[in-house]
């Protein structure tokens, strides 16, 4: 099976925290799917088992309550989301525990030590808001403003499709900061999600239909202590030293896309060697043999890729632009793949309890998800 291949990129202790994950989402997670797609969302609780089990903030050091290894974990977690079906049906459902690394590498002292421990034990669940509605992925556009206000600041604003927004106990919000001498400068604010002036919308259907949320937040005149600056740096500085996670988390978002897509086409493989039809099996066509060769060949090549860009995270080289590349190749990789393992399955591939159908409009989000195809070509674009 194309999942299963051996990889050369993880350290044998990587490897053992990857079996954990794997009992984690078979044990944890794929037996209440259903359950909680009947519920359209899944259950908040699941993040403080995965604290038990020691998955969230892995790569974090010990002493903010992390297990001490590093950003390689955290692409093992995305990884291994991918391969779960139960993970399809989260959507990006798992990967909040990113914004721990932003506080991590962008934070004060005190910050890391308020709020790291409470990523790792599940006890906080957060993501950062960036999106607005009426920008996307235009971050020099936004208009979320927070002002100072004596040793506060205030925020106005509202943020779009923020992942697990109605189950988020802290929202880090990235806005612009109105500062007395007109600079432009951003910052990242840490604000409770019962803070006064906070709301959250009801979660957002989308075409996926599993378990995931998505929500719109609103802030209106909500006063945030000037120590819930990441960093508490009025210029915007503490931006900069953030900027080599998000490079890191578009790679771990590409792992998972490349994981699920190679889950579909060994779904893909298995059914279609055992569908009959015209006295053979589909598999026997050679158009299915076709098709199937080449999502192999482009899945392949896909994961020598991203296991270079894996390397380099490692590193700590990776570029924004391979970062970029990675995460447009893997995206369209993936709905390419899925659209043809789920044209194998004829009509049944449509039908919401076939695992393929629940890939394959995930695989459609992705492709906007995170910043979307274009503005990756625009960031590799600019190194031309």
């Amino acid at each position: 099976m194309l999942a299963t291949q051996p990889r050369k990129v993880f350290t044998p202790e990587h490897e053992q925290f990857r079996k954990t994950v794997k009992r984690f989402f078979r044990d944890e997670v794929e037996p209440h799917i259903k359950e909680w797609e009947k519920a359209g969302a899944f259950d908040p609780a699941i993040f403080r088992k995965a604290g038990q089990y020691g998955l969230l903030q892995a790569g974090i050091p010990t002493e903010y309550g992390g297990m001490g290894g590093d950003f390689m974990h955290h692409a093992i977690l995305h990884e291994e989301h991918g391969y779960s079906l139960g993970g399809a049906s989260m959507g990006g459902g798992f990967g909040t525990d990113g914004s721990s690394y932003l506080i991590y590498a962008g934070g004060t002292e005190q910050q890391k030590k308020d709020w790291l421990p409470r990523y790792a034990s599940g006890e906080l669940i957060a993501e950062v808001c960036f999106t607005e509605p009426h920008c996307g992925s235009d971050l020099g556009a936004i208009r979320t403003v927070a002002k100072q206000s004596g040793g506060d600041y205030i925020i106005n604003g509202s943020k779009m499709w923020v992942t697990n927004g109605s189950l988020c106990t802290m929202l880090p919000v990235f806005a612009k900061i109105d500062r007395p001498d007109g600079k432009p400068a951003t910052g990242i604010f840490l604000v409770d999600a019962d803070m006064p002036g906070v709301q959250k919308s009801k979660p957002i259907r989308t075409i996926h239909q599993g378990c995931a949320v998505e929500a719109e937040v609103f802030f209106e005149d909500v006063r945030v202590p000037a120590d819930r600056l990441l960093g508490e740096d009025p210029n915007g500085n503490a931006l900069k030293n953030i900027v080599p996670v998000l490079i890191n988390m578009r790679a771990a978002q590409a792992l998972r896309f490349q994981a699920a897509a190679e889950t579909g086409f060994d779904l893909t493989v298995e059914y279609v060697k055992n569908r009959p039809a015209f006295g053979q099996t589909v598999f026997d066509f050679q158009n299915t043999q076709f098709q199937l060769a080449d999502v192999k060949t482009e899945l392949t090549v896909m994961r020598a890729f991203l296991d270079q860009c894996l390397l380099k995270m490692r590193e700590g080289t990776l570029t924004a632009e391979e970062s970029a590349m990675a995460k447009l190749a893997a995206s369209e990789t993936e709905f390419r793949a899925l659209d043809r393992c789920l044209q194998l399955y004829g009509g049944m591939g449509v039908a919401h309890e076939m695992p393929i159908s629940q890939l394959w409009t995930a695989a459609r989000i992705h492709r906007i998800y995170l910043g979307t195809s274009e503005i990756q070509r625009q960031v590799i674009a600019r190194t031309i």
